[in-house]
């Protein structure tokens, strides 16, 4: 019931957010600093299946315990050019250079700073 609570939570963040989210996968609560890194395997994860799987990657990171101390979040962004709302499980780095490294290593075009709202391309 709870993972049901939790995906139901982030699609209607998802609706409220249109362009695109950040949140902390254990509070829900938005991230506002630091660098959003998407994990590889989540990469084309959307609509209801795609945030299930989301979700279920989250689980499996957060049972790890992992994370090296960093926060673990739910990240989702529209693509205008194919209509679709992605949903990725995302990693929070306060380093630049170590964000970069992480977002090459999970062949990623490009990861986010969430303090100045800015992309930046790999």
């Amino acid at each position: 019931m709870k993972k049901y609570l939790v995906i139901s939570s982030v699609a209607a963040i998802a609706a409220l957010n249109p362009e695109g989210f950040t949140v902390n996968a254990a509070t829900l609560q938005p991230v506002t600093t630091g660098y959003a890194v998407a994990l590889k395997k989540t990469q084309n994860s959307f609509g209801a299946e795609g945030l299930a799987k989301v979700a279920n990657v989250i689980d499996e990171l957060q049972a790890s315990g992992n994370l090296n101390g960093r926060t673990l979040a739910f990240g989702g962004w529209y693509d205008s050019e194919s209509g679709l709302y992605y949903y990725d499980a995302t990693v929070i780095f306060p380093d630049r250079k170590e964000a970069i490294e992480a977002g090459r290593a999970n062949e990623q075009i490009a990861i986010f700073d969430l303090g100045k709202l800015e992309e930046i391309r790999l």
